[in-house]
C-alpha cells in the first residue's frame, strides 16, 4: 500500500493566487510509494478551473470541493473527512510549496514519535521590484510570524501550530477532535489545534526549514492593523469557546477584567498613537534599500518593530471590545475588521 498524503487548503480569496500555489503542488517530487491528494475547500465561493494543471506524476491528484460559508476551521475539518490519508499537510492558498515539500514533511514526520507535528519554513515574499521598508518589516521581524526566532531541528509548543505549512499524522489529528469550528471566520483555530494535540506545555512541534513554502501575501500598514483588530475581535470568541487555550495564550484575566483595562488604556496617549502611525506610514513607503545592510538593517527593522507595538496593541484592544458584542455564533459573519483604530485616531 502506498503512503497516502493529503494536502488540505481552505480557500476564500484570490483565484490567481490559488492557482500559483497549486502549481507548486503539481510539481512535487515524490518518493515512489507516495500518493498525494490535494484537497481544496472553497468557503462559500468558487474555485477556479484546474484543468490546465499537469501534475509531474500520476500520483498527484487535485480535488476541488465547494462548501457553504462556514469558516476556515470547519472547511479544513470537512476536507479531512473527504481525504482518507496517513499524513495531513495543512497549507494556505497563498503559500506555494517547493518541489521537495511533501517528501520532506513525510520523511521528517515519519522519524518522530506519535503525537508530533512538523512546522516548515514559510518566508514572506518580497516584491521583485519596488520593495519597501514595510515589506522588509513583514518579512524579517516577528510582526506576524516569528520564524526569525526559531532554530532548525528544535521542538516548540502549541503556539507554533501555523497551518500555512504544518504536517501531522491523520490519526493524531482525528483523535484530537480536529479544528474547533466555532472559531470562525478565522484566527486561533490553528493554535487551538496545537493545544488539543500537545496540551499547554509539551513541545511537540518540530521545526524543519527544509520543508519550505513561499508566502505571497502583499500587505499594507493599514491592512496589517486591520489584521490585528480581527485578532482582537476573535480573542473573546476564543475565551468563550476554549477558555483553557485563551488562558494559555493571554493569561488568567477574565474578559470583564481585560475589557475594563482596555477601556482605560484606550483613553491614554492618543497623541502618541497618532504620531506612531504617521511615522510608520512615512517609513513604510520608503524603499527597502533605506534600511542599509547586515546588522544595521536588522537593528533599524527591530527599532521600527519596537516603535509600532503600542499601535499594534491599540488595534487589538479595539477589536477585542467589539468582539464582546459579537460573541454569539449567530453573529460570526459580522466578525470583520472595521478599521476601528483609524477612527479612534481620527485619521
Amino acid at each position: 500500500m502506498p503512503t497516502r498524503v493529503a494536502a488540505i487548503i481552505a480557500f476564500r480569496g484570490d483565484p490567481a493566487l490559488l492557482r500559483w500555489t497549486l502549481e507548486g503542488f503539481s510539481r512535487q517530487e515524490l518518493p515512489p510509494d507516495v500518493q498525494l491528494d490535494v484537497h481544496i475547500g472553497a468557503d462559500g465561493c468558487d474555485i477556479p478551473p484546474l484543468d490546465d494543471h499537469t501534475p509531474a506524476s500520476p500520483a498527484i491528484r487535485f480535488h476541488p470541493h465547494r462548501f457553504d460559508r462556514q469558516g476556515a476551521a470547519a472547511i479544513r475539518n470537512e476536507l479531512v473527512q473527504h481525504a482518507p490519508s496517513d499524513i495531513l499537510i495543512f497549507g494556505n492558498a497563498d503559500a506555494r510549496p517547493d518541489s521537495a515539500l511533501v517528501a520532506t514533511h513525510l520523511r521528517t514526520l515519519s522519524s518522530l514519535p506519535a503525537g508530533s507535528m512538523v512546522l516548515g519554513q514559510a518566508p514572506w515574499e518580497m516584491p521583485a521590484a519596488g520593495a519597501t521598508v514595510f515589506d522588509a518589516f513583514l518579512a524579517d521581524t516577528p510582526a506576524i510570524f516569528f520564524y526569525n526566532q526559531l532554530q532548525p531541528h528544535q521542538w516548540y509548543d502549541f503556539r507554533h501550530a501555523w497551518t500555512l505549512n504544518l504536517s501531522i499524522r491523520a490519526a493524531d489529528f482525528l483523535s484530537s477532535g480536529g479544528f474547533e469550528p466555532l472559531l470562525r471566520p478565522v484566527y486561533y483555530e490553528d493554535l487551538a489545534l496545537g493545544f488539543r494535540v500537545l496540551g499547554p506545555t509539551r513541545k511537540g512541534i518540530y521545526f524543519e526549514p527544509a520543508a519550505k513554502v513561499l508566502h505571497r501575501h502583499p500587505t499594507t500598514l493599514d491592512q496589517y492593523l486591520n489584521r490585528e483588530e480581527l485578532l482582537g475581535l476573535m480573542s473573546p470568541v476564543l475565551a468563550q469557546t476554549l477558555p483553557q487555550v485563551f488562558a494559555a495564550i493571554h493569561g488568567s484575566a477574565t474578559l470583564d477584567t481585560l475589557a475594563a483595562d482596555f477601556r482605560t488604556w484606550l483613553k491614554l496617549d492618543k497623541p502618541m498613537h497618532q504620531w506612531i502611525y504617521k511615522r510608520l506610514a512615512e517609513w513604510a513607503a520608503l524603499p527597502a534599500s533605506t534600511l542599509g545592510q547586515g546588522d544595521t538593517r536588522q537593528r533599524t527593522l527591530m527599532t521600527i518593530y519596537q516603535m509600532h507595538i503600542p499601535l499594534k496593541r491599540l488595534a487589538f484592544r479595539l477589536g477585542f471590545l467589539r468582539g464582546l458584542e459579537l460573541l454569539d455564533d449567530s453573529h460570526w459573519q459580522k466578525r470583520t475588521p472595521a478599521a476601528l483604530w483609524k477612527k479612534h485616531l481620527e485619521l
